[in-house]
């Protein structure tokens, strides 16, 4: 049976590379891939023009396997919106497989996913460390990936393609 991934992007300033590598993978292993965002047109950080399947409020949850959410600065627009926690908590609900690459984990952080997990997020700046204390997340952004039952989440871009295949085995559809 074909997997079905929904790319939640930022209106703006999503991390080109941390989109474009992971749907490259994704694609790749037969997976459809549909993304959504707030808005219809998403702009990365670098200029890469994506136009969404759909908004946010028209997702479905039950018809996807799983959802991962691109990083980049543009990701934290999503910290305090009510209707995205809420279909994360859906996909976890439904024991979908959720992740966050980049600054996106902070969302997961913020909406209580990585209470008593472990979780990585981009931490260059300090924040991520902080909000895992917070939040009561086990932080370790030292790691590249780290996934914690159904909850992947990625430092950066440079785990672009390391994420990618450790979805797909989230997903069991990654042989090597």
């Amino acid at each position: 049976m074909t997997k079905k991934i929904a790319m939640l992007l930022a209106s703006d300033k999503f991390r080109d590379i941390e989109y474009i590598v992971p749907r490259a993978f994704f694609e790749q292993y037969g997976c459809i891939v549909k993304t959504m965002s707030s808005t219809q047109l998403s702009v990365g950080r670098f200029g890469f023009k994506v136009q969404n399947d759909m908004l946010l409020q028209e997702i479905n949850v039950a018809d996807f396997d799983g959802i991962y959410m691109v990083g980049g600065g543009g990701s934290l627009q999503y910290l305090d919106n009510i209707l995205v926690k809420q279909i994360f908590e859906k996909f976890l609900d439904q024991n979908k497989p959720i992740a966050a690459i980049c600054a996106a984990p902070r969302n997961f952080l913020k909406w209580g996913l990585l209470n008593d997990k472990m979780a990585t997020g981009f931490d260059e700046d300090g924040e991520f460390s902080k909000m895992a204390v917070t939040y009561g997340a086990n932080g370790m952004p030292e790691e590249s990936v780290v996934i914690d039952g159904l909850i992947l989440t990625a430092n950066g871009p440079k785990a672009s393609e390391e994420s990618a295949i450790e979805y797909l085995k989230l997903l069991n559809i990654y042989h090597s």
